[in-house]
């Protein structure tokens, strides 16, 4: 239960005043407007305009009326079900008004009734005296504006604040997402990562091994016992074709050399980053050497292993060393980046390289 009571001293008699306090085209000028009639019983509606204690549209209802001495009103708005009075009390020189107010705020009760006091001291204070001056003759004074509840503030959202809360969240997701990533797996491989030939490689390299072997033996067979000084080897063709007869001379052909190539595409993506795939093959006729395949992602991202050799950061960017590839054979790297956002990136490497060899597909 709170309780308002307020006393103000005018210097215009009772009459005035009540026609001040009980006439709607006086209300609207210094109060607020309303359908209001001073009948026992009768109902009205005061229709507040960002008054501060007030929520809304207050229905109303006139309980008690004492022409030029008292009235007794219930209010009930949203957060508003009270009990209020206006009393007149003539005075030599005027007279007093007397505004009591009881029943209940809602929620934030105190800060609501400290609102209510302000807002009566304005309009009960301020603009129902120059109301009143108008009535008696003293001119046509200027009624002060109403108090108003103060325009909310829109909190901006400090776009740098922003953007470092949400990478270090995301980084902090990186950061567990990658040491579970590189935890041993008590799991077997991959059917994919481990699939093997007869030769006990992986197929990738096997299957290239086997062609690179087929392929010399074709074109190098070794020759056989003849007493002529030229050697001949025969490769039968199907029956619908007639044999053709290849001869070798005894110096070996020398092999094209190893040519490294890697091509690049984006495999998945995700809110944090995505998995990216890339495939390193040897177009040569030799085996080549180790190889290392760079990758250059924005500063704070991170790269973890998926399948393929580990990546190491270093000073050009996330480096995958692998072991040789056979000629003609292939070898694939599967890797996640993470912290690497939609909003700031196009989600794929910022640069990739086999050695000095840019990857296609970027």
């Amino acid at each position: 239960m709170t309780e308002i009571r307020i006393d103000f001293d005018f210097g215009h008699p009772p009459a005035l005043v009540w026609r001040a306090l009980t006439e709607r085209r006086l209300l609207a000028r210094w109060f607020m407007p309303a359908d209001f009639q001073p009948i026992q019983g009768s109902k009205f509606q005061l229709l507040p305009d960002a008054l501060p204690g007030f929520d809304g549209p207050i229905a109303g209802q006139v309980l008690e009326v004492s022409a030029e001495r008292r009235l007794v009103m219930r209010w009930k708005g949203e957060q508003l079900h009270a009990r209020v009075a206006w009393e007149l009390k003539p005075k030599p020189e005027g007279c007093l008004l007397m505004v009591s107010q009881s029943g209940f705020l809602g929620v934030r009760g105190s800060a609501r009734r400290q609102a209510l006091v302000s807002t009566y001291d304005r309009l009960f204070g301020e603009r129902l005296p120059a109301v009143l001056d108008g009535l008696a003759g003293k001119g046509d004074p200027v009624v002060p504006g109403a108090p108003r509840l103060p325009a909310p503030v829109v909190a901006r959202p400090h776009r740098r604040r922003q953007v470092l809360a949400i990478v270090a969240a995301a980084l902090l997701i990186g950061l567990v997402a990658a040491l579970l990533a590189n935890l041993p797996s008590k799991t077997s491989a991959p059917a994919e990562a481990v699939a093997t030939g007869s030769s006990g490689q992986p197929a990738a390299y096997a299957s290239a091994t086997v062609t690179a072997a087929t392929a010399t033996g074709a074109t190098q067979r070794p020759p056989t016992a003849s007493p002529s000084p030229s050697v001949s080897a025969t490769t039968r063709r199907p029956a619908t074709t007639p044999p053709v007869t290849r001869r070798a001379t005894t110096e070996a052909t020398a092999a094209a050399p190893a040519a490294l190539a890697a091509s690049y595409r984006t495999v998945s993506t995700n809110a944090l980053g995505y998995r990216g795939e890339v495939v390193v093959e040897n177009k040569g006729g030799t085996a080549s050497g180790g190889w290392t395949l760079t990758i250059t992602v924005p500063a704070l991202s991170l790269v973890t292993k998926v399948e393929g050799p580990q990546p190491s950061l270093g000073g050009s960017g996330w480096a995958f060393n692998g072991a040789a590839v056979p000629a003609g054979g292939s070898a694939r790297v599967v890797f996640d980046v993470v912290l690497d956002l939609p909003l700031v990136s196009p989600q794929r490497p910022l640069s990739c390289k086999v050695g000095a060899t840019a990857c296609a597909g970027l």
